[in-house]
């Protein structure tokens, strides 16, 4: 199971994992944060394919140095 927590209602919880939803199972909000678990992720799920942070970042000049 995900998990969630929402910034609106301030409330926690669990959830089946749905790629079409991406608000509060609770109170419909946008404010929210999932966690989930790599398992539940379907296979092709464009989720398993998000480029990392930084990874199309090029370093600094000062960090090639």
């Amino acid at each position: 199971m995900a998990r969630f927590r929402c910034r609106t209602c301030h409330q926690e919880g669990a959830w089946v994992y749905d790629p079409e939803r991406y608000t509060c199972s609770l109170c419909d909000s946008i404010d929210v944060q999932f966690i989930i678990p790599r398992d539940e992720v379907p296979e092709g799920d464009p989720l398993l394919n998000a480029p990392k942070e930084n990874e199309n970042l090029t370093p600094s000049k000062k960090a090639q140095e």
